[in-house]
């Protein structure tokens, strides 16, 4: 490694917030595919970073399955009663209920139920596709359900708690 590179430091909110800007970006400049593949990713790392922040009751930390730091955060999903990794947005909705626990705000129940209704079918791999099986409406529900995710990052960043 150069003397002047670093190693990287994980930072789900960080790159959350630098994805969806970016994606905001690439909307207005109507460059809706590639848009809609990084609000896919923002809206991951948003999530993880809140799963991360609020959602110790479930078990979310960055150890996995053997008590062993890892590269992304797992947690103990009592519908198989095993811990596992938290991948991608698709395979975490069962995860952001943790969210709500304890938390009535409906401005949370909304962009939770957004964002799994939206995000459930987006996958990572769509980076290799022609795009074609994106319709504009759902681009449209993507972008407005990663936009409550953001929302609710930046109330965090401000008050420490979710809404």
């Amino acid at each position: 490694m150069p003397d002047d590179a670093k190693e990287p430091t994980t930072d789900y909110a960080c790159a959350g917030e630098r994805h969806f800007e970016d994606a905001d970006y690439l909307h207005g400049a109507g460059r809706l595919l590639n848009a809609d593949h990084l609000f896919g990713l923002a809206v991951e790392c948003l999530m993880k970073g809140l799963l991360l922040q609020f959602g110790g009751s479930g078990g979310v930390s960055m150890t996995d399955r053997r008590n062993r730091p890892a590269k992304m955060p797992w947690w103990d999903n009592p519908a198989t009663g095993d811990r596992e990794p938290l991948l991608h947005i698709d395979q975490m909705c069962s995860a952001l209920p943790l969210l709500v626990q304890g938390r009535p705000g409906p401005a949370l129940d909304e962009a939770l139920t957004r964002v799994s209704a939206d995000f459930e079918k987006w996958v990572v791999d769509d980076r290799y596709t022609d795009g074609t099986h994106i319709g504009p409406e759902l681009l449209t529900r993507r972008q407005e359900a990663a936009t409550l995710a953001h929302a609710l990052h930046v109330h965090v960043q401000f008050t420490g708690k979710l809404p």
